[in-house]
């Protein structure tokens, strides 16, 4: 027999006594002392209701079936964990001199639930009395435990809400540190709503943590719909003080699967958060947050407060820009530039205010609403329940300052609102130009408006709207129009108006202004004045929906006009149709039989060349 042979023989032959040992070890003397050394290790009753047997795959050990942890007292559930199936890894030859060394557990397709009470304790606050041998032999050194396949749920009993965990592989660690602290490192995976995603934490002290201390923590969780790190302290899941870093691709579909959906519509897409967090009973604040979504940067500091039904949000943020027009377009849009601004008879998404709760200070740059721009805002915003209240302290808008309000009410069968405007050393070029597409009128000057309106479209909007506005314009010109050339020739009746209507021709005035009544989408004013070389009033209504006008203008040419010879003496016209084509006829029913002759015979021709004085005036809108 070779050397060989007779060396794997010995081997084949010490692991067959080894075999014979082992089997003859009575494992279900170990019942009773593994339930004593676990149930005292936990300061909860463990019991093993099924059968003990040795296990040689995938480790040594021995295999214990049907193991039950109670639950702490008060609890939902009364059993805190359940396991069909433990394989407890041992030490061989402790086990062959009758003793059981466990320093390896697995646990085979368990639940667990984790809970925490109407007092906030959570049910893994075990009142640990240490580990080591029993008298029977037992002895638990655990420095590893293995999940596979198992289930866990989580109850927030203040909150009412239950969270389950789904295909959960754990391996789990206690290592211990240079202090002397037992140490937890676990990574594994999951799947929660459908979302699979890999996960990693460290605890610094697992034994102060299990008992409700604070210990130092690190956290991590990645799928391809998140990434999510935290690194700090922690002693409850939901209580922790460090340092948080998100990025999400979308934070809509983040919200949906955290169980807190936003409302439909656009927008709330990537999201990006840094920030140091402070977290407890279900608030989270952040502190020196730098946040970009959607395209914009955010910074400040913000609490979020998870509670309640919607999700409260309360602080202080800096906004480089915001456009809102596209989240109030309606549908839904993964993209939010693709979203296309609501055209006047499509619905208004206003929805997303009964989604959040709020209270914040903001300081916004480039803030976009719809018709209508400001280059900086100072706000406080508060939204609760659906009803969003806005206090402009100050902005800036159109080369002038001012202030603002703005309330918008969504609980009712149809939004509602009402809007207040103050502002000053605006210029109306760029003003009228973005509201109504008037841009021949060149001035600085006030605004005020106060109006109140509801519907569901920007068209039924405007149609209810009611209230009050006013403009005030001084030390201006308007172009296309000459209007001291015009008085000319209509006191005259001689010339052609050509030489009046043209891009080169202007009139200067020093003031020009107007206030205004509003009733069902109807403006109406009784004292449009304009004075300068050429003075002007009038009374008339502008329909804001369909932009149908009338109007009664009375120009008038004051003293020392070259060519003029009848002082203050002008010709009134009508301006009529639309606002974008308007028409004009002198207003002869209202003229002296003199002066009415002249105009029809001349200057009543003139006025109704299409596209003369008042579409120059008004820029061709």
């Amino acid at each position: 027999m070779t050397r060989r042979r007779i060396a794997l023989l010995s081997v084949l032959g010490v692991v067959a006594a080894l075999g014979v040992a082992v089997m003859l070890v009575p494992l279900s003397a170990f019942r009773g002392p593994l339930e004593t050394a676990a149930s005292r290790a936990l300061g909860r009753d463990v019991t093993i209701g099924g059968s003990i047997h040795l296990a040689v795959f995938p480790r040594f050990g021995v295999a214990l079936h049907d193991v039950v942890v109670a639950n702490a007292a008060g609890s939902r559930d009364p059993q805190m964990i359940t396991v069909g199936k433990m394989i407890v890894g041992a030490e061989l030859m402790p086990l062959l001199s009758g003793h059981l060394r466990v320093t390896k557990i697995i646990l085979k397709q368990p639940v667990i639930h984790l809970e925490v009470n109407g007092k906030g304790a959570g049910n893994w606050q075990f009142a640990i009395a240490g580990t080591g041998n029993t008298s029977d032999g037992v002895s638990l050194q655990i420095e590893r435990i293995r999940i596979e396949n198992g289930e866990v749920t989580y109850f927030d009993a203040l909150a009412g809400k239950t969270k389950t965990l789904s295909d959960v592989d754990v391996l789990l660690t206690t290592p211990v540190s240079n202090t002397g602290a037992r140490e937890l490192s676990l990574e594994g995976t999951a799947t929660y709503n459908a979302v699979a995603m890999t996960y990693g934490a460290k605890l610094d002290d697992i034994r102060a943590f299990l008992n409700g201390q604070r210990s130092g923590a690190g956290l991590s969780f990645s799928s391809n719909l998140f990434q999510i790190g935290f690194s700090g302290q922690m002693d409850t899941p939901g209580s922790m003080t460090g340092n948080l870093k998100i990025d999400a691709k979308s934070l809509r579909q983040l919200a949906a699967w955290a169980g807190r959906p936003l409302p439909p519509g656009n927008g709330f897409g990537a999201v990006s958060i840094e920030a140091a967090i402070s977290a407890k009973d279900g608030v989270y604040s952040l502190t020196n947050a730098k946040i970009a979504l959607d395209g914009m940067n955010l910074a400040g500091d913000l609490a979020v407060d998870m509670n309640g039904k919607v999700a409260g949000l309360k602080g202080t943020l800096t906004i480089d820009h915001v456009n809102v027009t596209p989240y109030l377009a309606p549908g839904t849009s993964q993209d939010l530039a693709a979203a296309a601004a609501p055209t006047p008879d499509t619905p208004l998404a206003l929805g997303g205010l009964k989604g959040l709760d709020g209270d914040l200070a903001l300081s916004v740059n480039d803030l976009v609403l719809p018709d209508f721009k400001l280059d900086r805002a100072s706000l406080v915003a508060k939204l609760q329940g659906g009803v969003l209240k806005s206090d402009v302290a100050s902005m800036a808008a159109y080369g002038g300052t001012g202030k603002g309000a703005l309330t918008v009410d969504v609980t009712g069968p149809a939004p509602s609102l009402h809007s207040v405007l103050d502002m000053s050393g605006i210029r109306a070029e760029r003003f009228l130009g973005e509201l109504m597409g008037i841009v021949r009128v060149r001035a600085s000057g006030a605004v005020h408006l106060d109006v109140t309106s509801r519907g569901q479209t920007k068209a039924e909007i405007i149609k209810a709207l009611n209230g009050k506005a006013s403009i005030n314009l001084s030390r201006g010109s308007i172009s296309g129009v000459d209007l001291g050339a015009v008085a000319r020739v209509l006191q005259t009746a001689s010339g052609i108006l050509g030489g009046a209507l043209n891009d080169a021709a202007t009139t200067e005035f020093s003031s020009l202004g107007a206030t205004f009544t509003i009733q069902n989408g109807v403006a109406r004013t009784a004292d449009l004045h304009m004075a300068g070389a050429i003075e002007m009033t009038g009374a008339g209504t502008v329909n804001l929906l369909t932009h149908q006008i009338y109007f009664r203008l009375n120009p008038k040419a004051n003293v020392g006009i070259a060519g003029i010879k009848l002082a203050n003496i002008g010709i009134p016209f009508i301006a009529s149709g639309t606002w974008d084509n308007p028409s004009f006829a002198p207003d002869t029913a209202n003229l002296a039989p003199e002066i009415a002759g002249t105009v029809t015979g001349t200057a009543k021709g003139l006025l109704n060349q299409p596209g003369n004085v008042l579409r120059s005036l008004l820029g061709g809108h």
